[in-house]
């Protein structure tokens, strides 16, 4: 299972839908911070990881920053069944799935029947397409290919098009093909199972291509 989450996370607002992918998982949670600098600033997006979920039950733990520390972070997210990639910067959080093996653990990981959870940044990069809004492209801001665990883009933080019409022309301009581009509003997002796409949260998921909302409990099918 994956599951994209719109941002917001960590909030009050979240631990119903949480509380649903924990259950869902099951087994030990590693939350890594990836799309936050080295240093101090992992470490806090981290351990905000590890409060939120140990408060709702979780066996929890973070992982060691892979860009300082490759063994100790390989190890523990090689025992997890549930790896949590919170939001920061999508273009970070790439670079460092890329060029470490964090990336092809993670989709190792869900290969195996585990689970992974991307917020905001996080939800963006595991797509196969992903917006990266810090770096140039030819309508604004550049459009790549991201580490592909499930076909599509997310665009978080949504609240219309409206409030996103730079990323939607990037978006048009930028990438190949029809891939669904998904609106995730905070605090909301899809949990994504054997090509299945199902609304959670606090608002409903907008499939931009359709140019409509999936209402929360309900399921869309990825084509």
């Amino acid at each position: 299972m994956i599951v994209l989450h719109g941002g917001g996370e960590f909030s009050v607002g979240c631990r119903a839908m949480d509380k649903r992918v924990l259950e869902l998982a099951g087994g030990l949670v590693v939350v890594t911070a990836l799309a936050a600098e080295p240093g101090g600033r992992y470490r806090a997006a981290t351990d905000n990881g590890v409060r939120h979920l140990r408060a709702l039950g979780a066996t929890v733990a973070g992982a060691p920053d892979v860009r300082e520390d490759p063994a100790g972070a390989l190890s523990a997210l090689g025992a997890a069944r549930l790896v949590v990639l919170p939001g920061g910067s999508p273009s970070r959080l790439l670079t460092a799935l890329r060029t470490t093996p964090v990336g092809q653990l993670l989709i190792d990981l869900v290969a195996a029947g585990g689970t992974v959870m991307g917020a905001s940044a996080g939800a963006m990069v595991l797509g196969s397409w992903t917006v990266l809004p810090d770096r140039p492209g030819p309508s604004g801001m550049a459009v790549v290919e991201g580490l592909g665990l499930v076909d599509v883009l997310v665009i978080p933080h949504w609240s219309g098009g409206s409030s996103r019409a730079d990323w939607l022309r990037a978006v048009r301009q930028g990438m190949p093909g029809a891939v669904p581009v998904l609106g995730l509003p905070e605090e909301s997002g899809v949990l994504v199972e054997d090509g299945k796409v199902t609304a959670v949260g606090q608002a409903p998921t907008a499939l931009v291509n359709e140019e409509r909302d999936l209402p929360l409990g309900e399921t869309w099918e990825l084509q």
